[in-house]
């Protein structure tokens, strides 16, 4: 018996496990790899992330351990632990400066401080009382990724993000220069508009700025500064209501 084993079936099981053993280190990082990927597809990131993790740990020098680390970020994403998930990321832009992937890391850690920004929730204060530090995280990180890399297909979104970031800027600004127009800090309301005009501009909130700069103006004795606000509000924004009421002031 023993020896037809050793004749047939042993020798069977030998074959297998030299067909086994000569599986190349990167088939098996990239099995256990597609395996892990298979559950991430499906959002079953509790299921993939031990996969991920092992590929990370058991086949380090593979092409796959880069991408492992980039889903275990992208799983932290999808949860919403976006500090997290900022922390992966930037971690694979350190560790793997030349990797083709760190656009996408890069984007991503935009995107996540994009997130962060403050929305309108019934209970709440609305968005742009609120602390905005993350809107202008989103905002720096969405500029730099835009200048250096012009030619990612991601820029036009990027670009979409940073103008909703702008926006939201803006009208804090607003808001901040309004509050201090009701305690007459007709000084502090000029900083604001002028960074509403300046730093924010496309936003569509420059007419309520420059209404306000020249109403601050008015108020500081600064009547020949008005003046000119008012001629360019009425030049560059004709239709708006603003420009209406500077119309009116300059007759």
């Amino acid at each position: 018996m023993t020896a037809l084993c050793l004749a047939s079936g042993c020798a069977g099981s030998k074959l297998e496990s030299a067909k086994v053993a000569k599986l190349s280190y990167g088939e098996s990082a990239q099995a256990a790899y597609e395996r892990a990927l298979y559950e991430f597809r499906k959002d079953h990131c509790p299921k993939a992330e031990p996969g991920f993790r092992a590929v990370r740990r058991e086949f380090p020098y593979s092409r796959f351990a880069a991408l492992a680390e980039l889903r275990l970020a992208d799983c932290k994403f999808k949860a919403k632990s976006y500090a997290e998930a900022i922390q992966a990321y930037r971690e694979f832009v350190r560790f793997r400066p030349s990797h083709s992937q760190v656009p996408y890391a890069r984007f991503r850690i935009a995107e996540s401080y994009y997130q962060q920004i403050p929305s309108d929730f019934f209970l709440a204060p609305p968005a742009y009382e609120r602390d905005q530090q993350p809107t202008r995280d989103a905002l720096q990180h969405l500029q730099r990724f835009i200048a250096d890399y012009p030619d990612d297909p991601r820029v036009p979104e990027a670009n979409e993000m940073v103008m909703k970031a702008m926006r939201m800027l803006a009208r804090h600004e607003l808001y901040v220069a309004h509050f201090y127009a009701r305690r007459d800090d007709h000084e502090a309301v000029i900083r604001r508009a002028k960074t509403v005009i300046n730093a924010y501009a496309g936003t569509g909130l420059e007419p309520e700025a420059m209404a306000l700069l020249a109403h601050a103006y008015d108020k500081t004795g600064q009547h020949a500064e008005a003046r000119e606000v008012r001629e360019t509000l009425v030049a560059r924004f004709p239709t708006s209501e603003e420009a209406k009421a500077a119309r009116r002031r300059l007759r």
